[in-house]
């Protein structure tokens, strides 16, 4: 019978050793190469569990050194997109901070495994996302939050001008007109620098309207300074209308500035393109400022003009009773 000696043991332990460190070996390529496929069968349905997946892989593939770098580098390029298709479907779900957080996560990913153009689409769509969460918490009246929301939108894209916008109209339901024109113009500013022309047309029009707006408002409370100054400033945001010509002529006449008057509302006629009933409001008041100014012959001429719809029966009283007119 052979005798084993001590030498003899240690080989065989030393064989015995490869053996299963080869086994292992296999055991945990085919792990990896297992939670690889599991990855790939869930990339469309389920990219949280593709991500999960991938990333296991990466981990048994470091654990076999060079014969799991094929795994590894595979694993690696397909989690950048996975990363953005996560935070693209909470941004439409409308979950915002999760979407912000998982599209941070996404760039973080990106730039670790060399993807510049996931990382570049992450960074463009944040402020977006910051944009659209603003929205919400504006249209929920959370102003303040909707505010901060915004703001941040333009600290990480100074060139988008829809933020302002919002927050144009987030200060006028506040009832903070300095601060609504002030992100009008900036609304207004980005969106021509940056061709965004819907924006541009609609913080024009929500300037131009409520300046308007709160022209009325003050003439009716017979605060003509700041009647005066909201319209003019409506003007100044394009406002063209023969109404605007034809409030300001009104409020002239109550000024007793009679000239004024004459020009707002010759303005206001030379305007409107309509026909002349449509006109008969401008007339009758033109035939007032006439009257104020001493001008009794414009003043017949402009009533004579005023006699529609209900305007007749004053303009007719003044024709006939005061101005007595041939």
């Amino acid at each position: 019978m052979r005798t084993i000696t001590g030498k003899n043991v240690k080989s065989i332990l030393a064989l015995l050793f490869f053996t299963v460190s080869l086994v292992g070996v296999a055991q945990t390529k085919k792990e990896a190469v297992d939670a690889f496929n599991e990855g790939v069968a869930m990339v469309k349905t389920d990219p949280d569990g593709a991500i999960k997946a991938f990333n296991k892989c990466i981990e048994l593939s470091e654990q076999l050194g060079e014969e799991g770098d094929e795994t590894k580098l595979a694993s690696e390029q397909q989690l950048p997109l996975l990363y953005y298709k996560v935070a693209v479907n909470n941004y439409k779900k409308k979950e915002f901070d999760v979407a912000i957080k998982a599209f941070e996560e996404s760039i973080q990913v990106a730039e670790k495994y060399g993807n510049d153009e996931i990382s570049k689409r992450s960074k463009k769509i944040i402020p977006q996302v910051y944009y659209a969460k603003g929205s919400n918490e504006y249209k929920n009246k959370n102003f303040n939050a909707a505010i901060a929301s915004l703001n941040k939108a333009i600290d990480l894209n100074p060139n988008y001008a829809k933020p302002y916008l919002i927050i144009g109209s987030i200060y006028k339901s506040m009832g903070d007109f300095d601060n609504m024109l002030a992100a009008c113009d900036k609304a207004i500013e980005v969106g021509l620098a940056t061709n965004d022309k819907k924006t541009f047309a609609s913080a024009e029009k929500l300037a131009r309207n409520t300046m308007f707006n709160q022209g009325i408002a003050s003439f009716g409370s017979k605060n003509w300074q700041d009647a005066e100054k909201y319209w003019k400033k409506s003007i100044e945001y394009g406002n063209n209308s023969p109404d605007v010509y034809y409030q300001l002529g009104k409020m002239n006449i109550a000024e007793k500035k009679w000239e004024t008057a004459i020009n707002n509302l010759n303005k206001a006629i030379e305007l409107d393109q309509g026909e002349a009933a449509d006109k008969a409001k401008y007339f009758y008041e033109l035939g007032n400022a006439f009257i104020g100014k001493g001008d009794n012959t414009q003043a017949c001429s402009s009533f004579k003009k005023a006699m529609f719809g209900q305007y007749t029966v004053n303009a007719k009283y003044q024709i006939e009773q005061v101005l007595k007119c041939k």
